[in-house]
């Protein structure tokens, strides 16, 4: 059986060894800090049992998530879940923070009350606009050098909720004040999270969710515009492009890796949804033969 395709390297921090990770983790750090001695430019990587939040103060950035690039700029707020293969490249001398949390710290129930686990522990990295509180709070956090005091929990719990808040409010703004069909389709992309590389129909998610797939097909047009099978086909095409963006694998490989039984099904698959060859895709996007350029540069 040919290897998995994840060779992204894992740190627990940008650039230290991956560790165990303590359950009430909390790390925060100016851009600057690490950023400057990677010439502004952080390579792929991921995060295991970590989410992070980046926070750009001064200056200009971009997140790369193996979908494309998005830019970051003072006030835009970039959240990655754990696990999920990210880079970012920033203007020379930019400002602002990151906030390194593990996800085990979601649990605490001083945290979870806040009920932002399905937002940092979801599929895909976000740029949320926030309130200039946020800034605040992440300098605090800073100060309190990571310890899991009173102080530093209720911080860290205010600071989610506005998130929270930031998401929910663009959510809102797209489809309306959340009903029943919101929670069932928040409940179904989680479960497309854990199982999209298994391939299941659509009639074994509803059955796991409680559902008929008819009520589960309505639910995800209304909410989204799209329906079950496009939802999962799309999460499994961003696995996709990421690795293609972020890995040296083979076509074969990455095929394997996601439940693919034959790699020329899985290219078809490909060019039908992103409109281009894997092979394409990777000689246009690979992240590693881009040749890195100043951030305030680069198109968007």
């Amino acid at each position: 059986m040919a290897q998995p395709t994840r060779q992204i390297a894992e740190f627990a921090l940008y650039g230290d060894k991956q560790g165990a990770i303590a359950p009430e983790f909390v790390h925060v750090e100016p851009i600057s800090e690490r950023s400057s001695l990677y010439e502004w430019t952080i390579a792929p990587h991921s995060h295991p049992c970590i989410f992070q939040l980046l926070l750009i103060t001064d200056g200009a950035g971009a997140l790369a998530d193996g979908e494309g690039e998005a830019p970051l700029g003072p006030g835009m707020l970039a959240l990655v879940p754990g696990g999920i293969v990210h880079a970012f490249r920033f203007a020379p001398d930019t400002q602002g923070w990151v906030l390194s949390v593990a996800d085990a710290l979601l649990d605490d129930p001083r945290i979870a009350a806040f009920r932002v686990s399905g937002l940092v522990r979801g599929g895909k990295a976000l740029r949320l606009p926030v309130a200039p509180l946020t800034a605040r709070l992440l300098e605090r956090l800073h100060g309190g050098r990571g310890l899991p005091d009173a102080a530093t929990l209720a911080a860290l719990a205010l600071l989610l909720a506005l998130v929270e808040e930031s998401a929910a409010a663009l959510a809102a703004a797209a489809t309306g004040p959340v009903d029943h069909r919101i929670l069932l389709v928040r409940r179904f992309t989680a479960l497309v999270e854990a199982r999209f590389r298994q391939h299941w129909p659509i009639a074994r998610y509803a059955a796991e969710l409680g559902t008929t797939p008819q009520t589960l097909t309505r639910a995800c047009r209304r909410v989204t515009g799209k329906s079950p099978g496009d939802i999962a086909l799309d999460r499994l095409l961003r696995e996709a492009m990421r690795a293609l963006t972020f890995t040296a694998g083979a076509v074969a490989q990455v095929s394997e890796d996601l439940g693919f039984a034959d790699p020329a099904y899985f290219s078809r698959f490909f060019k039908g949804r992103a409109g281009v060859e894997p092979s394409r895709f990777r000689r246009d996007r690979g992240w590693f033969r881009q040749t890195p350029t100043n951030t305030a540069d680069r198109p968007r």
